[in-house]
């Protein structure tokens, strides 16, 4: 009796543990994993007596362009060379107005020189860069046209607005600013004779696609765009532009001023509505007496060299390298037309300065002097030396092709200022001509 109610205590103590057990196992599961999403919050939706929020938009800002102080502008057509020298190979060239940053400069000779890596990596002449940090003005007004007759710019009204007037430049450089101040940031550089077109104005200052500038160094005279107080009109004197009306090119040439009024017509009365500057290259239509017409209007013919003519600075020489470029104008970026071969003799009709290069005109085209040695020049080369035979022929070029137009004899001593490989033959350039060294002793 004893054993049979300990064993039934013991089933119910069991029974009754499995129940707890089962029961906190179903508790937890309910809390740990509810199988439903729970329901969403309800919203207000009463707006009344609250304002409906608004997004704030931040507009994009525009950064202003920074100029540092080692960066300006090239004010003219310059060549790029391999080191800081005017006989150096050519690199590149630069147009004006192109923005280059000067990484170094070194004077050499009197000649300042800056190094630029892009774009294009050499060294370049600082005579022909304007420098952001210079406070200097470029603005020059007073200089006297080729044809003394230069017209007064005007400065215009204060805030008025213009729409589409053209101008042209009269300063020699003119900064460029991102505000019609002079406090403004300097963004570029406009040369002398550049059309503009001025999109409004205010307060002496002019807009252009560029930025603003000082409405004081441009010419509007004669400018057919409209404003807001009227077209304005031509009213020079004998308004021929057209000439002719051939578009024919009859001549080519270099405008040798340093700055040269383009007008309406064959003279200096008529109107002024343009400017070309040193170096130009002009394509001339017709000529009337000195005068010839551009597609821009005509320009005075003497002040422009014409190809093909014989100048102040004619000369002969031979070329001293394989494979010189001739060239349809005196630059780099014109077309190569042909070339000259080492030794080949020319005629330079006329000497032109471009850059930092002087350029020579043959009846063939333009070719750089960089490689023309120019007959009795000293270029620091000269040797004497001893004649060793009678009746040595002093000719007009090297090699016996050419004319003989003296002699020389025994024992004479002579000054060989240049020596040229001709062939098997070296030939040696005298102040009387060329002479063949096979019959010269030189001096060590």
């Amino acid at each position: 009796m004893h054993f049979s109610n300990t064993c039934g205590l013991r089933k119910v103590l069991s029974l009754t543990l499995t129940v707890l057990m089962i029961a906190a196992v179903f508790a937890g599961c309910k809390k740990e994993a509810p199988e439903t999403e729970p329901s969403a919050p309800s919203l207000n939706l009463d707006l009344s007596g609250t304002s409906a929020p608004t997004e704030t938009t931040v507009p994009p800002t525009t950064e202003p362009i920074v100029y540092a102080d080692n960066m300006g502008t090239v004010t003219n057509q310059i060549t790029v060379r391999v080191i800081p020298s005017k006989d150096a190979n050519v690199t590149g060239t630069l147009d004006a107005g192109t923005i280059v940053e000067i990484l170094r400069q070194e004077t050499i000779a009197e000649v300042t020189w800056g190094n630029i890596s892009s774009p294009v990596s050499g060294w370049i002449c600082m005579d022909y860069v304007k420098m952001f940090n210079d406070t200097s003005s470029g603005a020059v007004d007073s200089e006297t046209d080729p044809d003394a007759s230069a017209s007064t710019p005007t400065e215009p009204a204060s805030n008025t607005t213009t729409q589409g007037t053209k101008g042209v430049i009269t300063a020699s450089s003119l900064y460029i600013r991102d505000t019609a101040s002079a406090a403004g940031k300097v963004v570029g550089v406009y040369s002398k004779g550049d059309v503009v077109t001025i999109l409004e104005t205010s307060s002496g200052w002019g807009r252009t696609s560029k930025g603003w500038i000082k409405m004081e160094y441009v010419n509007t005279t004669g400018s057919t765009g409209n404003t807001n107080t009227g077209t304005g009109t031509n009213t020079g004197n004998n308004t021929n532009t057209s000439g002719n009306g051939s578009t024919t090119v009859v001549a080519k040439g270099i405008v040798t001023a340093s700055e040269l009024n383009i007008r309406s017509g064959a003279s200096t009365d008529s109107e002024r509505v343009g400017i070309l500057t040193y170096g130009n290259r002009v394509e001339i239509l017709e000529k009337s007496g000195d005068w010839g017409r551009t597609s821009k209007g005509w320009i005075s013919l003497n002040y422009v060299y014409q190809d093909g003519t014989t100048g102040s600075k004619s000369a002969k020489g031979i070329v001293t390298v394989d494979g010189l470029r001739i060239r349809s104008g005196p630059g780099t970026n014109y077309e190569s037309v042909g070339s000259y071969n080492s030794g080949d003799r020319v005629k330079v009709l006329e000497q032109f300065t471009y850059g930092d290069t002087i350029w020579g005109c043959t009846d063939k085209g333009w070719i750089s002097m960089s490689y023309v040695y120019v007959d009795g020049t000293d270029i620091g080369k000269t040797v004497e030396g001893t004649v060793t035979t009678d009746d040595l022929n002093i000719r007009s070029g090297p090699g016996t092709g050419y004319d003989s137009v003296g002699k020389l004899y025994t024992d004479e001593v002579i000054q060989v200022l240049y020596q040229l490989q001709v062939g098997d033959t070296t030939w040696g350039c005298t102040s009387k001509g060329w002479v063949s060294l096979k019959f010269v002793e030189l001096d060590e």
